[in-house]
């Protein structure tokens, strides 16, 4: 299994002749070379519509809907409109030609509309039906009579609400059941931008007969979980590692691409059994139970637990010295835990570290005065926010609870009157993907869980850390609920999306 690199064509047009010798260049050094061609979605831009539906604007599977395409994601084309093919055909034929590719990938990510109301063909129809038709009549084409390879990306295929990785890497809309609708020897290339101890749409695909290729793209940690957690399951059918760039890089800047890098020493440095952590809270005398697992049950694991301010030590990896780890332990104070896996006595894994928050609201009831968004949906739902795990810089680790525009308020019960005199929570910069971190928390008090008044606040000016601590520190009251409010923002000028809400995540509030 070898890694595979992707490269994105730029603005300029390429030529048959330059087609044919860039071909020549990856014949000589070993590539393969696929071509992708973007089909059905990815038809437009922000507010350009790509050549196909400005040429053809009959092919839109939203005729006159969405002026300026404000409202959607991308523009889609007319999956019950024969011309499509018709057109669509002949030029990935050509491509393919040009470049002497014996595969093609079709694309076929984040597709949004088919069956909407906006759709006048396709509305109240099936969107798994209409999804499968379209790889079927691709595969009918390029497979069974052109003798190719397909390859397609595969979050149409995940079922977002059996895999919790939000509505873009997986699908919320409907397409998912296309998953056994079309035909097994599609190469899936499963793309995961974020870090995550498991992705568990990879052994979904393997399961059903698919070969699978991991895909990535810019996040260096990302980049090495995935590569992780997919090469540790030691499948014939998961085929390596596709990483993506999305943007034009020269030759020098590509080789020194960081996630390109970190992901081939990943591979080659055979590290792939990470330790990961399952905590249970537990009783109401604030402990927590933590269970260690890796991908391999032959595996040792060996931990070391220390304080959270404890600083001498905390970047040495656990040793065979330290404690063997052989079955669910307490913590009984906040923490942080490091482990490694052996494999007799060789580190099969990198150091995994989590800090764990024991604190008055653990595990206490918890609610929101608005729902938490759908699209990233937490572990635990909003008891999250008081499970004792703090969340990784990746706002789809499911430590994080989510809202898109709205900010968040939450509502403890403590279960009895409790002195406290501080709440810390942590929220999120990922800039690029229009995530803000909370610029005011507000924290209240109440009696009763109807009449709150206000005890302390803190203003958190914006910082370039990823993740952002915020500490209300007040006077020692006895109360039985806590009220922390995050409120909404929208994006500041001079980032991405400027002017629109932001989205914020918070991971755990400790009560203390």
């Amino acid at each position: 299994m070898s890694p595979i690199r992707s490269f994105r064509q730029g603005s300029q047009l390429i030529t048959r002749q330059g087609a044919r010798r860039f071909a020549e260049i990856c014949e000589t050094h070993g590539i393969r070379l696929i071509p992708q061609f973007q089909a059905l979605g990815h038809q437009s831009w922000a507010g350009t519509t790509f050549p196909l539906l400005t040429v053809y604007p009959e092919l839109d599977l939203t005729p006159g809907a969405f002026p300026g395409n404000e409202g959607i994601y991308c523009r889609e084309w007319d999956v019950t409109n024969p011309r499509v093919n018709e057109i669509v055909f002949p030029l990935i034929d050509e491509i393919v030609d040009a470049f002497g590719a014996d595969g093609i990938h079709l694309g076929m990510d984040e597709i949004f509309l088919l069956g909407a109301e906006e759709s006048p063909h396709t509305k109240g129809q099936d969107p798994a039906q209409l999804f499968a038709q379209v790889v079927n009549e691709f595969h009918a084409h390029f497979v069974a009579d052109g003798g190719l390879e397909m390859f397609m990306w595969g979050d149409r295929l995940i079922d977002g609400e059996v895999h919790s990785f939000g509505e873009y890497e997986s699908s919320l809309n409907g397409t998912a059941p296309a998953v056994d609708m079309i035909p097994k020897d599609i190469v899936i290339c499963d793309w995961h931008y974020e870090p995550a101890p498991a992705y568990s749409s990879i052994p979904m695909f393997l399961d059903k007969g698919f070969r699978v290729l991991p895909s990535s793209w810019r996040k260096v940690k990302g980049v090495e979980a995935l590569a992780k957690y997919s090469y540790s399951l030691q499948h014939p059918n998961m085929l390596g590692h596709l990483f993506t760039t999305w943007s034009r890089l020269d030759p020098e800047r590509l080789m020194k691409y960081p996630p390109l890098q970190a992901g081939v020493e990943t591979i080659r440095g055979g590290k792939f059994y990470d330790v990961t952590f399952d905590p249970k809270p537990i009783g109401p005398d604030h402990r927590l139970t933590l269970r260690l697992a890796t991908q391999r049950q032959d595996l040792d694991i060996h931990y070391i637990i220390q304080g959270p301010d404890e600083e001498p030590g905390m970047d040495r990896q656990p040793s065979r010295q330290d404690a063997h780890y052989d079955g669910p332990f307490e913590l009984t104070q906040s923490a942080n835990v490091r482990a490694v896996a052996y494999l007799q006595n060789a580190a099969v894994s990198d150091v995994t570290q989590k800090l764990f928050v024991l604190h008055h609201a653990l595990g206490r009831p918890i609610s929101l005065t608005e729902p938490a968004s759908e699209k990233y949906r937490a572990r635990d739902g909003v008891a999250t926010l008081v499970n004792g795990v703090t969340g990784s810089e990746s706002y789809g680790d499911g430590q994080w609870v989510g809202a898109e525009g709205t900010g968040l308020e939450a509502v403890i019960d403590l279960g009895e009157p409790t002195r406290i005199s501080t709440v810390t929570a942590r929220s999120l910069n990922s800039r690029a993907s229009w995530v803000h971190q909370a610029d005011r928390v507000l924290v209240e008090i109440s009696d009763d869980g109807t009449l709150f008044e206000p005890i302390g606040s803190i203003h958190s000016p914006d910082m370039e850390d990823t993740i952002v601590r915020h500490v209300v520190t007040f006077d020692a009251v006895l109360t039985r609920f806590v009220k922390v409010t995050f409120p909404p923002r929208i994006i500041p000028k001079s980032r991405a999306g400027a002017g629109n809400p932001a989205w914020l995540f918070v991971d755990e509030i400790a009560v203390e």
